[in-house]
């Protein structure tokens, strides 16, 4: 039989204080020691999960369930600190959210792909489409900045609602960044749209340089938008 540690919270951090093993984590008044994971191996996961911590609220908005937690020893229990009380409307959103833990973390990044991968599309068409003279793949093209615009006020929206839900809206230089360029991307893609709904409704009969100026501006709307997406993997997958 298994004899269970009881822990506090202090106890589990002077495991840090004292040399950082073993690798511990509480989660849900259980004690895990996770010094086996390569995941852990710095004390740290993702950059961002901290062990010798109750860790019971950030495992719910993982990617993960808590079964992952069976690979690991359970050694022991801890002391669950007091949760974090809100009012209002909050306060029934935190209920609402813990049925459904997915809605706390995912629908953001899961919608941010629709812009990513129609407004990356778009210059390639166009350049195929300069290219090969094709008036159906400009038309592809068009086609997917106007359907990628239209989706980047659902990503910027889900945006809001996940830094307030997970971060309370406090600073971070990255989520700043992202929202700037979000902004600017929006603007941008809806005067290419302008441009070329009124202006080069037929792009072919355009002189070259106000087709490569048009193409430009889809390319800058690209770089921005990867930039933008790359920023977004840092939050969510932050490595180095």
């Amino acid at each position: 039989m298994v004899i269970m540690k009881r822990f506090t919270i202090q106890q589990l951090q002077d495991h840090e204080r004292n040399g950082g093993r073993p690798v511990l984590i509480a989660v849900g008044g259980k004690v895990y020691d996770v010094s086996s994971s390569q995941r852990w191996t710095a004390g740290v996961h993702m950059k961002r999960h901290h062990a010798w911590a109750d860790l019971t609220n950030d495992i719910k908005a993982a990617p993960h369930g808590m079964d992952v937690l069976d690979r690991f020893p359970l050694i022991g229990t801890v002391e669950e600190l007091p949760q974090k009380q809100f009012t209002g409307f909050r306060s029934r959103v935190e209920l609402w959210l813990e049925g459904h833990p997915f809605f706390r973390r995912h629908p953001h990044p899961a919608i941010v792909h629709f812009p990513l991968g129609l407004l990356l599309t778009a210059p390639l068409l166009a350049a195929l489409a300069y290219f090969f003279n094709s008036a159906a793949t400009e038309w592809a093209s068009f086609c997917c900045l106007v359907l990628g615009v239209a989706t980047v006020p659902m990503a910027i929206a889900t945006g809001y609602v996940t830094w307030w839900l997970n971060y309370e809206f406090a600073p971070s230089a990255l989520i700043l960044r992202k929202r700037f360029l979000g902004w600017i991307a929006l603007f941008l893609g809806v005067a290419l749209i302008l441009i070329r709904a009124s202006l080069m409704w037929d792009p072919f009969s355009h002189t070259l340089g106000q087709r490569l100026g048009y193409f430009f501006g889809l390319a800058l709307l690209s770089l921005i938008t990867a930039y933008i997406g790359y920023l977004g993997g840092k939050l969510t997958f932050p490595y180095d």
